[in-house]
């Protein structure tokens, strides 16, 4: 469907085929509805899904089209839920069309954009039993949905049942990747390694092509530090290297330079050391970056490459750089034991002919002899080294051709170590000497990067935070926030699992309490810097959002942002903030329609 819009208020529609040409046949009712309702679906997964910023600084992705959140309009938005939900389920058996994340060799009915899009808008909304009840209709005719039952229920932190549900999904298919998968997944946050690993050997066998199942075993044998078979399993995942993650771009390019996009800024929502950012600053900080820092080539990995590089470090975060290469050269064919091989090859080929040639080829060595390689060690050598060289000859059998592209994550591997090692070693020094130890922005940023790939996240955090103290940064807040994230599960997961005094109760309290407000805090200046770009809609900051008033009830947050935000709290401290309070106020509402978790409290 193509609609044009002429200012103001005139606009019309037509109809194009896939190749872009109009259609001039007149479209019945029923074929138009139809074609409406998938625009309207397609919509809707497109804004799900491209509106997700875990990726912050992506390049070649649209800046000039202003994003809103569908589901933040009252009783209108409930009703577009409803059409979407029930539009979904009238489009469930062509959604492989949409196409499918990387990770995902081919599309299936399960496992597309439309599903992804579906997923994300119910755990956006917490409209767990709309999609239930939808879901389980679908299930009656494919009994593959039974998968997606499951994910919706543990997003209705229903584990139990969803838990069921999945038991009896595998008893009646036992060669279902999905729910072995799901299962194995559930296992590993359990820590019950020993357990998933039989389920993630069934899901590897049941889709071999899967990238994902491959993954999924390569982690379980890295936390049963069975390190080899982790390495030769990664050996083995299928690569996709053809396809990239999903997001809008640029069809028609912009005439001339990049210079005649204007996007003024927004006058309504400020905060200071957001909104005053200036592009000259940056574009000083990008032309003196250090070159080391600049092209890692690590930080450019996509698709599967770059999960692949990410269950490499899980590895190396476990062994060590050095025993890493010990367990490397034990189940792969190196290249001096490659060369040495080859070397052999060629000599018993050379000296085969020579003794055919004199007529001295005795039939029964050339019985014994089934092989090239067998061959080299036939008799007219010393017995020890015959039983040396016929042992280290099995060893080398035993061991597999390393695939290029792992080893080229090796080398990758090996820079960014050194370039940490070396950031650790001068950072030390000039603690040592009490000298300050002087950085960009961008290189604090770089090196944060290599720290949180490496899973050196304590190290990492300090860098983000050396590069927020400079300006702000969008990319170092989400990376601060993702660190803010994980600490206050690990006290949380660390709170229930112990039994401790009253008192350390009462400081691990307070530590979470502290790490809420920074999470509050870092959410709202990137929701400032999204509104900046017109971005207005970034469901992984609303789920946090969503998170943070489940914890801590709606009344508190509110109380929180109005003591620190509100334009008579930033004017006593002569700052330049404002519209931050009636910014806030979209997500409060959002919360309450949806009866979020929290709400009411």
């Amino acid at each position: 469907m193509r609609v044009t819009v002429h200012i103001p208020g005139k606009f019309e529609n037509s109809v194009v085929n896939s190749e872009g040409k109009l259609i001039h046949e007149k479209l019945s009712e029923a074929e138009l509805d139809e074609l409406w309702l998938e625009t309207f679906v397609c919509s809707v997964v497109r804004s799900m899904l491209d509106s997700d910023d875990d990726e912050a600084n992506r390049f070649g992705g649209l800046v000039e089209i202003r994003k809103e959140n569908l589901f933040n309009n009252g009783k209108a938005s409930q009703e577009l839920l409803r059409n979407f939900v029930l539009g979904f389920e009238k489009l469930f058996w062509v959604g492989p069309k949409l196409g499918c994340s990387v990770e995902i060799p081919q599309a299936t009915l399960v496992c597309n954009y439309l599903v992804d899009g579906f997923l994300k808008c119910i755990q956006l909304t917490q409209s767990f039993d709309l999609a239930l009840e939808v879901l389980h209709r679908l299930e009656e005719q494919e009994p593959s949905v039974t998968t997606l039952i499951a994910q919706v229920l543990i997003m209705k932190d229903e584990e139990i049942q969803a838990v069921q549900v999945i038991c009896e999904g595998i008893s009646k298919n036992k060669r279902d990747s999905e729910l072995l998968l799901l299962e194995c997944n559930l296992l590993i946050e359990k820590k019950r390694y020993d357990l998933a690993l039989h389920l993630a050997k069934q899901a590897v066998q049941s889709s071999p092509s899967d990238f994902k199942t491959w993954a999924a075993l390569v982690k379980v044998y890295t936390k049963l530090n069975d390190f080899e078979n982790a390495l030769l399993t990664l050996n083995s995942c299928p690569m996709n290297s053809h396809k990239e993650k999903f997001m809008l771009k640029r069809i028609v390019p912009l005439r001339g330079t990049s210079d005649e996009l204007h996007l003024p800024s927004p006058v309504d929502v400020t905060l200071d050391e957001v909104s005053n950012l200036q592009s000259s600053v940056i574009i000083a900080e990008q032309k003196s970056i250090d070159p080391s820092l600049a092209n890692l080539p690590a930080a450019n990995l996509k698709s599967t490459f770059a999960k692949a590089y990410d269950l490499l470090t899980d590895i190396v975060v476990k062994t060590g750089w050095e025993s890493l290469l010990k367990y490397r050269a034990k189940v792969f064919v190196m290249e001096e034991e490659y060369r040495k091989d080859k070397n052999s090859v060629n000599n018993a080929i050379k000296g085969s002919r020579q003794n055919s040639q004199n007529g001295q080829i005795a039939s029964q060595d050339a019985e014994g002899d089934d092989s090239s390689t067998t061959a080299i060690k036939s008799p007219t050598r010393d017995g020890v080294e015959g039983i040396t060289d016929k042992s280290s000859q099995n060893e080398f059998k035993k061991k597999r051709l390393c695939e290029r592209w792992l080893d080229n994550l090796f080398m990758l591997l090996y820079e960014d170590l050194r370039i940490y090692t070396m950031w650790q070693a001068e950072y030390v020094h000039f603690q040592a000497q009490q000298m300050e130890y002087k950085k960009t922005t961008l290189e604090w940023e770089a090196l944060g990067s290599i720290a949180f790939r490496l899973k050196h996240f304590k190290e990492g955090s300090i860098a983000f935070s050396n590069a927020l103290r400079g300006r702000f940064s969008s990319k170092s807040q989400r990376e601060m926030l993702k660190y803010y994230l994980m600490e206050r599960t690990k006290m949380l997961s660390r709170n229930n699992a112990s039994e401790a005094s009253l008192s350390v109760i009462h400081n691990q309290t307070k530590s979470v309490n502290q790490l809420n407000e920074k999470i509050l805090e870092s959410c709202i200046k990137l929701l400032v810097w999204n509104h900046r770009w017109y971005n207005d809609f970034s469901p992984h900051l609303i789920l946090t959002f969503n998170d943070l008033v489940a914890k801590e009830g709606l009344i508190k947050i509110q109380s929180l942002v109005q003591a620190v935000f509100s334009n008579s709290a930033t004017q006593s401290e002569n700052l330049a903030n404002h519209g931050i309070t009636e910014m806030m106020e979209d997500l409060y509402s959002f919360a309450r329609t949806y009866e979020i978790s929290g709400s009411d409290n």
